[in-house]
């Protein structure tokens, strides 16, 4: 028989806790300048996220800020940096490991870049900082089935299409991610006081 008390002369009782599975988002503000230290520059990096993230089923990107990318430089695998190159109008940027998008390549070979891309920034202005949000342009955002049952970093690097040169710039950047996780727990209304009768604990309406 479930016990019930009185609250200000109503007999109420818990309810009863209902187990279930459910997704909770979390949101993280990552900037370059937070990259492990043996990495010097800013367009290829890994950064700590602050816990292990358990069961993510979803990564998005929700918004991003760059410098101008007058302000860019290429870096190439022999060393050589400070490359100059022709304004884009886009660039990319990769996850390691996580990456969901293909690429074409040069010369219509019929060879692609697969799993090369985790998103893409449109540049809208020479000399303009780059500004990304949801509302700004097409959503970002990459499904996991199964989960990634850890994340505890991310290896960070961009280009340009085509290229394997690093892209990177002399001052920092930043960008938020959203992480969507499973979680096995109780639903809202499980601590909730209540004389509803599916969800009071049994017996309450029979004493």
């Amino acid at each position: 028989m479930n016990r019930t008390y009185d609250y200000n002369g109503v007999q109420i009782a818990q309810s009863r806790p209902v187990q279930k599975l459910r997704s909770v988002k979390k949101t993280v503000h990552i900037n370059s300048g937070d990259r492990d230290v043996v990495y010097p520059l800013n367009g290829d990096f890994v950064v700590y996220l602050p816990r292990v993230y358990e069961n993510v089923v979803s990564i998005a990107i929700t918004q991003a800020e760059f410098p101008a990318i007058t302000n860019a430089r290429l870096y190439d695998q022999s060393g050589v940096s400070g490359i100059a190159f022709t304004t884009p109008l886009s660039f990319f940027m990769n996850f390691e490991g996580l990456n969901k998008c293909d690429e074409t390549a040069f010369g219509a070979d019929r060879s692609a870049y697969v799993d090369s891309v985790f998103a893409k920034f449109q540049v809208t202005s020479e000399t303009e900082p780059i500004f990304y949000t949801e509302g700004s342009g097409p959503e970002i955002k990459e499904y996991y089935r199964p989960a990634i049952s850890k994340l505890d970093r991310l290896r960070v690097s961009l280009k340009l299409h085509g290229s394997n040169r690093i892209l990177y710039w002399p001052t920092n950047f930043s960008f938020s991610i959203e992480l969507e996780m499973l979680e096995n727990s109780f639903d809202d209304y499980s601590s909730f006081e209540t004389r509803v009768a599916d969800r009071a604990n049994s017996g309450f309406f029979g004493c």
